[in-house]
This record gives C-alpha cells, structure tokens and sequence, in this order.
C-alpha cells in the first residue's frame, strides 16, 4: 500500500514539473520572456547568416530590441478572459496573430534600410524558411485537427483483452 501512494505522488510530482517546463518554454506570453536576449539570439543569427557588418549589427541589434519589447507588450496586453467561448478565443488570437503580422511587416521594413539588397533578399528568403519549418512543426488548421482526432476515435485499437 506504501509503495502505491509513493508511486501516486511521484507521479503527480512529475506532472507538475513537466507542465512548469513547458510553459517556461512558450514565448513572449508566458512572462519569462526577455526582450533583450531573444534580440540578441536574432542580431547574432542575422550577423552569421547575413554577413553583417559592425555597423550593420549595431543597427539591427537595436532595431531587434526595440521590436522585442513591442512583441512583449502586445502578449502582455493581449486579452486573458477564460470564461469566454472558442469562438471569442479564435477571434482574439485572430486579432493577435494580425496585429503581429503588422509589427513582423514594421520590422522588416526598418531592417531592409539597414542591409543590402543582396542581404534583403537572403533575409526575406531565410524567413521564410524559418516560417515553412515552423508550420509544419507544429500548426495544423483546426479542420486537420479535427479530423486527426476523428481518426484516433475510428483507428484505436480494442482495449478488450477477453478475445
């Protein structure tokens, strides 16, 4: 009986944990986000991967930072009602996600009058491939979704183990 409960709490325990470290994982939302170190990650990336010079990497470091604290701001102001349907949920991710888009098109702008337009173009390139990796990973549309769900309803296997 002893070692029932000792499993028992072990493995709430481990719950715990693994849902601490997940959302110490999420982004600029989660509140252990930091403005300063996710431009620093991007400036570096972007020195690397577009040969920038010193004054280039000067120049797009700040413009990083600042955008970063903006990205901040907007998860911190973002609407945190859970007593609200899915329908108002999708809409205000919806709202997030465009407002987002705008600021990623603001960025790109101020940085374009920072590189060359040899660099502009390996940037815009490497974004996108950034962002087809992303999508694959990790977002599916809802009706996929959905549909996986369907599926793992129809394809399970019996837990009926009399047969």
């Amino acid at each position: 009986m002893k070692k029932m409960l000792i499993m028992a709490v072990l493995l709430c325990l481990s719950t715990v944990i693994y849902a601490q470290n997940q959302r110490e994982r999420r982004g600029p939302g989660n509140g252990n986000f930091d403005p300063q170190n996710a431009a620093k990650r991007q400036t570096e990336w972007m020195t690397k991967e577009l040969n920038l010079n010193e004054k280039q990497t000067k120049r797009v470091d700040s413009i990083n930072v600042a955008f970063a604290k903006k990205q901040q701001e907007m998860f911190q102001n973002r609407e945190r009602n859970e007593n609200v349907s899915n329908e108002q949920r999708q809409a205000a991710r919806e709202k997030l996600s465009k407002k987002m888009r705008e600021l990623n098109a603001q960025k790109e702008a101020a940085v374009a009058k920072v590189l060359s337009k040899e660099q502009l173009e390996l940037y815009r390139k490497k974004a996108q491939e950034m962002s087809q990796q992303r999508g694959q990973g990790n977002r599916r549309p809802q009706n996929n979704q959905q549909e996986q769900k369907e599926n793992n309803r129809t394809t399970r296997p019996s837990r009926n183990t009399n047969s």
